[in-house]
Protein backbone atom coordinates (compact mmCIF):
# COMPACT_ATOMS: atom_id res chain seq x y z
CA UNK A 1 0.00 0.00 0.00
CA UNK A 2 1.27 3.59 -0.90
CA UNK A 3 1.18 6.47 1.37
CA UNK A 4 0.70 9.73 -0.58
CA UNK A 5 3.16 12.58 1.83
CA UNK A 6 1.19 15.30 0.08
CA UNK A 7 -1.70 14.05 1.74
CA UNK A 8 -0.52 13.57 5.44
CA UNK A 9 0.91 17.03 5.23
CA UNK A 10 -3.04 18.50 4.62
CA UNK A 11 -4.39 16.29 7.12
CA UNK A 12 -2.15 17.88 9.49
CA UNK A 13 -2.33 21.12 8.27
CA UNK A 14 -6.08 20.82 8.56
CA UNK A 15 -5.57 19.52 12.36
CA UNK A 16 -3.10 21.54 13.43
CA UNK A 17 -5.87 24.81 12.07
CA UNK A 18 -8.97 23.11 14.12
CA UNK A 19 -6.99 22.87 17.01
CA UNK A 20 -5.82 26.54 16.42
CA UNK A 21 -9.39 27.31 16.43
CA UNK A 22 -10.79 25.68 18.87
CA UNK A 23 -8.17 26.96 21.44
CA UNK A 24 -7.89 30.35 20.94
CA UNK A 25 -11.54 31.07 20.54
CA UNK A 26 -13.18 33.32 16.80
CA UNK A 27 -9.75 34.15 15.47
CA UNK A 28 -11.11 34.36 11.88
CA UNK A 29 -12.52 38.53 11.32
CA UNK A 30 -13.62 40.30 8.45
CA UNK A 31 -13.00 43.60 7.44
CA UNK A 32 -16.66 44.62 8.53
CA UNK A 33 -16.72 43.03 12.29
CA UNK A 34 -17.78 44.87 15.39
CA UNK A 35 -15.06 46.10 17.90
CA UNK A 36 -14.70 43.61 20.86
CA UNK A 37 -13.27 43.83 24.05
CA UNK A 38 -10.73 40.72 25.07
CA UNK A 39 -8.39 40.43 28.14
CA UNK A 40 -4.85 39.06 27.34
CA UNK A 41 -1.70 38.01 29.67
CA UNK A 42 1.48 39.16 28.03
CA UNK A 43 4.75 38.04 30.08
CA UNK A 44 8.53 38.47 29.24
CA UNK A 45 11.94 37.43 31.18
CA UNK A 46 12.77 39.63 34.36
CA UNK A 47 16.29 41.25 33.52
CA UNK A 48 17.84 42.13 36.58
CA UNK A 49 18.51 45.79 36.85
CA UNK A 50 15.92 46.90 33.78
CA UNK A 51 12.41 45.95 34.79
CA UNK A 52 11.48 48.97 32.43
CA UNK A 53 12.71 46.96 29.35
CA UNK A 54 10.90 44.04 30.79
CA UNK A 55 7.43 45.81 31.50
CA UNK A 56 7.51 47.25 27.81
CA UNK A 57 8.12 43.39 26.33
CA UNK A 58 5.55 42.01 28.55
CA UNK A 59 3.04 44.83 27.98
CA UNK A 60 4.05 44.40 23.98
CA UNK A 61 3.44 40.55 24.21
CA UNK A 62 -0.11 41.31 25.67
CA UNK A 63 -0.98 43.87 22.93
CA UNK A 64 0.03 41.41 20.14
CA UNK A 65 -2.52 38.51 21.82
CA UNK A 66 -5.12 40.80 22.06
CA UNK A 67 -4.63 41.84 18.68
CA UNK A 68 -4.47 37.80 17.82
CA UNK A 69 -8.19 37.31 19.39
CA UNK A 70 -9.61 40.19 18.00
CA UNK A 71 -9.24 38.08 14.69
CA UNK A 72 -6.16 36.10 13.15
CA UNK A 73 -5.16 34.63 9.30
CA UNK A 74 -3.24 31.44 9.69
CA UNK A 75 -0.90 30.25 6.77
CA UNK A 76 0.77 26.76 6.94
CA UNK A 77 3.32 25.65 5.09
CA UNK A 78 5.36 22.16 5.68
CA UNK A 79 9.25 21.98 4.69
CA UNK A 80 9.94 18.25 2.65
CA UNK A 81 13.25 16.91 1.86
CA UNK A 82 13.32 14.00 -0.17
CA UNK A 83 9.63 13.18 0.38
CA UNK A 84 9.81 13.25 4.05
CA UNK A 85 8.08 16.13 5.98
CA UNK A 86 10.93 17.87 8.12
CA UNK A 87 8.90 20.44 9.83
CA UNK A 88 5.83 22.77 9.99
CA UNK A 89 5.55 26.13 10.18
CA UNK A 90 2.48 28.43 10.86
CA UNK A 91 2.22 32.09 10.54
CA UNK A 92 -0.35 33.61 12.54
CA UNK A 93 -1.06 37.43 11.82
CA UNK A 94 -3.26 39.21 13.33
CA UNK A 95 -6.36 40.87 11.17
CA UNK A 96 -7.33 43.78 13.73
CA UNK A 97 -5.35 45.52 15.50
CA UNK A 98 -5.59 47.11 19.17
CA UNK A 99 -6.98 50.65 19.43
CA UNK A 100 -7.19 51.44 22.92
CA UNK A 101 -6.42 49.30 26.38
CA UNK A 102 -5.93 49.72 29.98
CA UNK A 103 -3.41 47.69 32.56
CA UNK A 104 -5.64 45.39 34.88
CA UNK A 105 -2.44 43.85 37.17
CA UNK A 106 1.52 43.26 36.65
CA UNK A 107 3.30 40.54 38.91
CA UNK A 108 6.46 39.03 38.80
CA UNK A 109 8.52 36.21 40.31
CA UNK A 110 12.30 35.18 40.00
CA UNK A 111 12.11 34.65 36.40
CA UNK A 112 9.71 36.57 34.31
CA UNK A 113 7.10 39.78 34.41
CA UNK A 114 3.08 39.21 33.46
CA UNK A 115 1.32 42.39 32.36
CA UNK A 116 -2.66 41.61 32.19
CA UNK A 117 -4.41 43.88 30.10
CA UNK A 118 -8.21 44.66 29.11
CA UNK A 119 -7.95 45.60 25.16
CA UNK A 120 -10.80 47.23 22.68
CA UNK A 121 -9.40 44.93 19.66
CA UNK A 122 -11.01 46.26 15.67
CA UNK A 123 -10.97 47.33 12.67
CA UNK A 124 -11.61 51.44 11.84
CA UNK A 125 -13.24 50.12 8.58
CA UNK A 126 -16.38 48.97 10.44
CA UNK A 127 -19.48 50.13 11.52
CA UNK A 128 -21.32 48.89 8.46
CA UNK A 129 -23.87 46.57 10.40
CA UNK A 130 -27.26 48.96 9.55
CA UNK A 131 -28.87 47.89 12.86
CA UNK A 132 -31.92 49.86 12.78
CA UNK A 133 -31.94 52.09 15.44
CA UNK A 134 -34.55 54.91 16.59
CA UNK A 135 -34.49 58.25 13.52
CA UNK A 136 -36.09 61.04 15.44
CA UNK A 137 -36.66 63.03 12.71
CA UNK A 138 -38.42 66.53 12.48
CA UNK A 139 -40.06 66.82 8.58
CA UNK A 140 -39.93 70.83 7.99
CA UNK A 141 -41.34 73.32 5.42
CA UNK A 142 -40.06 71.77 2.12
CA UNK A 143 -41.07 73.06 -1.88
CA UNK A 144 -42.63 71.98 -5.01
CA UNK A 145 -42.91 73.40 -8.40
CA UNK A 146 -44.57 72.15 -11.94
CA UNK A 147 -42.92 74.20 -14.93
CA UNK A 148 -45.74 75.70 -17.22
CA UNK A 149 -45.61 73.02 -20.05
CA UNK A 150 -46.94 70.12 -17.75
CA UNK A 151 -50.42 69.54 -18.62
CA UNK A 152 -53.11 70.26 -16.18
CA UNK A 153 -54.32 67.22 -15.16
CA UNK A 154 -50.50 66.05 -13.86
CA UNK A 155 -50.22 69.50 -12.13
CA UNK A 156 -53.73 69.60 -9.94
CA UNK A 157 -51.64 65.84 -8.37
CA UNK A 158 -47.96 66.93 -7.44
CA UNK A 159 -49.22 68.90 -4.45
CA UNK A 160 -51.23 65.88 -3.94
CA UNK A 161 -47.96 63.96 -4.28
CA UNK A 162 -46.06 66.46 -2.38
CA UNK A 163 -48.21 66.10 0.70
CA UNK A 164 -47.86 61.82 0.29
CA UNK A 165 -44.01 62.57 0.98
CA UNK A 166 -45.72 63.98 4.73
CA UNK A 167 -47.72 60.65 4.75
CA UNK A 168 -45.17 57.60 3.63
CA UNK A 169 -42.16 58.58 6.35
CA UNK A 170 -43.99 58.55 9.34
CA UNK A 171 -45.36 54.94 8.16
CA UNK A 172 -41.54 53.64 8.12
CA UNK A 173 -40.47 51.47 11.05
CA UNK A 174 -38.19 52.16 13.56
CA UNK A 175 -38.74 56.11 12.26
CA UNK A 176 -40.39 58.45 14.54
CA UNK A 177 -41.84 62.32 12.92
CA UNK A 178 -42.74 65.18 14.46
CA UNK A 179 -44.50 67.16 11.17
CA UNK A 180 -43.52 70.92 11.39
CA UNK A 181 -43.89 71.78 7.71
CA UNK A 182 -44.94 75.25 9.19
CA UNK A 183 -41.46 75.83 9.89
CA UNK A 184 -38.48 76.64 7.06
CA UNK A 185 -34.88 75.45 7.30
CA UNK A 186 -33.47 79.08 7.16
CA UNK A 187 -36.33 80.86 9.92
CA UNK A 188 -34.38 77.76 12.32
CA UNK A 189 -30.67 78.37 11.02
CA UNK A 190 -31.54 82.38 11.93
CA UNK A 191 -33.03 81.20 15.41
CA UNK A 192 -29.65 79.53 16.30
CA UNK A 193 -30.83 78.29 19.34
CA UNK A 194 -31.06 74.94 21.00
CA UNK A 195 -34.98 75.18 21.62
CA UNK A 196 -34.73 73.09 25.12
CA UNK A 197 -32.12 75.63 26.89
CA UNK A 198 -33.66 79.09 25.34
CA UNK A 199 -37.15 80.34 26.21
CA UNK A 200 -37.75 82.63 23.62
CA UNK A 201 -37.53 79.16 21.06
CA UNK A 202 -40.11 77.67 23.53
CA UNK A 203 -42.39 80.64 23.45
CA UNK A 204 -42.32 80.65 19.72
CA UNK A 205 -42.77 76.95 19.46
CA UNK A 206 -39.43 76.11 17.29
CA UNK A 207 -38.82 72.54 17.18
CA UNK A 208 -36.83 70.52 19.95
CA UNK A 209 -34.00 69.00 17.67
CA UNK A 210 -31.46 66.94 19.77
CA UNK A 211 -27.95 65.73 19.07
CA UNK A 212 -28.45 62.67 17.39
CA UNK A 213 -31.88 63.53 15.91
CA UNK A 214 -32.69 64.76 12.22
CA UNK A 215 -34.87 67.01 10.47
CA UNK A 216 -35.34 66.57 6.52
CA UNK A 217 -36.44 69.31 4.09
CA UNK A 218 -38.29 67.72 1.11
CA UNK A 219 -38.74 69.05 -1.93
CA UNK A 220 -40.53 67.96 -5.66
CA UNK A 221 -40.62 69.08 -8.88
CA UNK A 222 -42.39 68.52 -12.33
CA UNK A 223 -40.96 69.13 -15.79
CA UNK A 224 -41.20 67.76 -19.55
CA UNK A 225 -38.74 66.29 -20.47
CA UNK A 226 -36.90 66.43 -24.12
CA UNK A 227 -37.33 63.26 -26.11
CA UNK A 228 -37.05 61.39 -29.23
CA UNK A 229 -39.41 59.13 -28.97
CA UNK A 230 -43.44 59.36 -30.34
CA UNK A 231 -43.90 60.34 -26.16
CA UNK A 232 -44.66 63.26 -24.63
CA UNK A 233 -42.13 62.70 -21.54
CA UNK A 234 -42.09 63.97 -17.87
CA UNK A 235 -40.25 63.65 -15.12
CA UNK A 236 -40.86 63.86 -11.43
CA UNK A 237 -38.04 64.46 -9.45
CA UNK A 238 -38.03 64.17 -5.74
CA UNK A 239 -34.95 65.53 -3.23
CA UNK A 240 -34.51 64.57 0.42
CA UNK A 241 -31.93 66.72 2.47
CA UNK A 242 -31.53 65.67 5.88
CA UNK A 243 -29.72 67.22 8.35
CA UNK A 244 -28.70 66.14 12.39
CA UNK A 245 -28.73 68.08 15.26
CA UNK A 246 -29.82 71.27 16.47
CA UNK A 247 -27.16 73.25 13.87
CA UNK A 248 -28.09 71.21 11.08
CA UNK A 249 -25.33 69.53 9.78
CA UNK A 250 -26.02 68.55 5.90
CA UNK A 251 -25.73 64.76 6.44
CA UNK A 252 -27.30 63.39 2.93
CA UNK A 253 -29.18 65.10 -0.33
CA UNK A 254 -30.18 62.54 -2.66
CA UNK A 255 -32.50 62.88 -5.76
CA UNK A 256 -34.49 60.38 -7.49
CA UNK A 257 -36.35 60.59 -10.71
CA UNK A 258 -38.81 59.00 -11.71
CA UNK A 259 -40.07 59.69 -15.98
CA UNK A 260 -43.28 59.54 -16.90
CA UNK A 261 -44.84 58.57 -20.50
CA UNK A 262 -47.56 60.31 -20.32
CA UNK A 263 -49.34 60.70 -23.82
CA UNK A 264 -48.33 60.22 -27.45
CA UNK A 265 -46.73 63.48 -28.69
CA UNK A 266 -49.53 64.05 -31.44
CA UNK A 267 -50.67 67.75 -33.33
CA UNK A 268 -54.03 66.13 -32.93
CA UNK A 269 -55.93 66.60 -29.74
CA UNK A 270 -57.68 62.90 -30.64
CA UNK A 271 -54.38 60.68 -30.36
CA UNK A 272 -53.12 62.69 -27.61
CA UNK A 273 -56.70 61.83 -25.65
CA UNK A 274 -56.68 58.38 -26.30
CA UNK A 275 -53.30 58.10 -25.80
CA UNK A 276 -53.02 59.49 -22.20
CA UNK A 277 -52.23 57.56 -19.03
CA UNK A 278 -55.39 57.22 -17.00
CA UNK A 279 -53.71 59.43 -13.86
CA UNK A 280 -54.66 56.75 -11.04
CA UNK A 281 -52.07 54.24 -13.03
CA UNK A 282 -49.97 57.52 -12.42
CA UNK A 283 -50.79 57.84 -9.25
CA UNK A 284 -50.13 54.80 -8.22
CA UNK A 285 -46.70 54.54 -9.76
CA UNK A 286 -45.57 57.28 -8.11
CA UNK A 287 -46.76 56.57 -4.29
CA UNK A 288 -44.10 53.21 -5.30
CA UNK A 289 -41.63 54.77 -6.36
CA UNK A 290 -41.83 57.35 -3.32
CA UNK A 291 -42.18 54.59 -0.73
CA UNK A 292 -39.20 52.58 -2.46
CA UNK A 293 -37.15 55.15 -2.61
CA UNK A 294 -37.55 56.88 0.70
CA UNK A 295 -37.32 53.52 2.77
CA UNK A 296 -33.81 52.83 0.98
CA UNK A 297 -32.65 56.10 1.60
CA UNK A 298 -33.72 56.40 5.18
CA UNK A 299 -32.12 52.55 5.37
CA UNK A 300 -29.11 54.07 4.68
CA UNK A 301 -28.90 56.68 6.72
CA UNK A 302 -29.45 54.38 9.54
CA UNK A 303 -26.18 52.73 8.97
CA UNK A 304 -23.98 56.10 9.11
CA UNK A 305 -22.38 55.95 12.47
CA UNK A 306 -24.23 57.32 15.61
CA UNK A 307 -21.79 60.40 16.78
CA UNK A 308 -22.17 62.74 19.40
CA UNK A 309 -19.83 65.89 20.86
CA UNK A 310 -18.17 65.37 24.71
CA UNK A 311 -18.30 67.57 27.06
CA UNK A 312 -17.25 67.33 31.09
CA UNK A 313 -20.27 68.24 33.39
CA UNK A 314 -19.29 67.95 37.03
CA UNK A 315 -16.35 66.06 36.37
CA UNK A 316 -18.33 63.48 34.72
CA UNK A 317 -18.00 62.62 30.64
CA UNK A 318 -21.31 63.28 29.07
CA UNK A 319 -22.26 63.02 25.30
CA UNK A 320 -25.66 64.55 24.37
CA UNK A 321 -26.83 61.26 22.85
CA UNK A 322 -29.13 58.69 24.99
CA UNK A 323 -31.75 55.84 24.53
CA UNK A 324 -34.12 58.27 21.93
CA UNK A 325 -31.33 58.16 19.72
CA UNK A 326 -30.60 54.50 20.06
CA UNK A 327 -27.78 54.07 22.78
CA UNK A 328 -27.28 51.29 24.95
CA UNK A 329 -25.54 50.57 28.08
CA UNK A 330 -21.90 49.96 27.76
CA UNK A 331 -22.26 50.88 24.21
CA UNK A 332 -18.47 51.21 23.03
CA UNK A 333 -17.24 54.67 20.96
CA UNK A 334 -14.23 55.84 19.55
CA UNK A 335 -12.92 59.00 19.85
CA UNK A 336 -9.86 60.27 17.27
CA UNK A 337 -7.83 62.52 16.43
CA UNK A 338 -5.93 62.86 20.03
CA UNK A 339 -2.22 63.08 20.81
CA UNK A 340 -1.62 60.29 23.44
CA UNK A 341 1.26 60.69 25.36
CA UNK A 342 3.63 57.54 25.83
CA UNK A 343 0.97 55.21 24.09
CA UNK A 344 2.41 52.14 22.76
CA UNK A 345 0.03 52.26 20.08
CA UNK A 346 0.10 53.27 16.83
CA UNK A 347 -2.85 54.94 16.47
CA UNK A 348 -4.59 58.59 18.18
CA UNK A 349 -7.72 57.14 18.85
CA UNK A 350 -9.77 56.38 22.70
CA UNK A 351 -11.97 54.04 23.52
CA UNK A 352 -15.02 55.09 25.72
CA UNK A 353 -18.22 53.27 26.70
CA UNK A 354 -21.43 54.44 27.87
CA UNK A 355 -22.06 53.82 31.89
CA UNK A 356 -25.75 55.64 32.66
CA UNK A 357 -27.77 56.02 29.52
CA UNK A 358 -30.31 58.52 29.97
CA UNK A 359 -33.60 59.55 27.61
CA UNK A 360 -31.09 62.28 25.99
CA UNK A 361 -27.75 62.50 27.08
CA UNK A 362 -25.46 59.13 28.67
CA UNK A 363 -22.62 59.64 31.24
CA UNK A 364 -19.24 57.68 29.57
CA UNK A 365 -15.82 56.34 31.06
CA UNK A 366 -12.73 55.69 29.14
CA UNK A 367 -11.03 52.57 28.95
CA UNK A 368 -8.03 53.89 30.26
CA UNK A 369 -8.88 55.54 33.35
CA UNK A 370 -5.21 57.04 33.90
CA UNK A 371 -6.63 59.33 30.68
CA UNK A 372 -7.67 62.71 31.75
CA UNK A 373 -11.28 63.13 30.98
CA UNK A 374 -10.09 67.14 30.07
CA UNK A 375 -8.52 66.09 26.50
CA UNK A 376 -11.58 64.92 25.95
CA UNK A 377 -13.99 67.96 25.87
CA UNK A 378 -15.49 69.03 22.95
CA UNK A 379 -14.42 66.13 21.08
CA UNK A 380 -16.80 63.58 18.76
CA UNK A 381 -17.10 60.32 19.39
CA UNK A 382 -18.68 58.03 17.02
CA UNK A 383 -20.26 54.72 18.42
CA UNK A 384 -20.18 51.12 17.19
CA UNK A 385 -22.30 48.02 17.51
Amino acid sequence: MSFNFKNLILIKAYFTLAFFLISSGPLVADNHSSFKQVEATGRAILIEGDINTSRKRALEDALYIAALRGGANIDGFSAISSNTVINDHSIVKATNKVIDFKILSEEQNKEFLSIKISAVVGNELVNKNCKKRPLNITLLKGSYDVHSNVPSKLARYTPIWFKKIYEIIPKIPNVKTSNRHDKSLESLKKSNVNSSFNYNALTKGLPNIQAGDYSMVPSLYLAAMSGSDIFSNYMIKLELNIYRGPNFKLVSKKSYELPIKYQFDSKFQFFKNISTLDINYVDKEVSKYFLENINSFLLELNCQPLEGVLAINEGKLIVDLGKKQGLRQKQIGIVKGLNIENSMLNNSSVIVHTREVYDNYSVLLPLNENLKLANLDNMTVEFVE
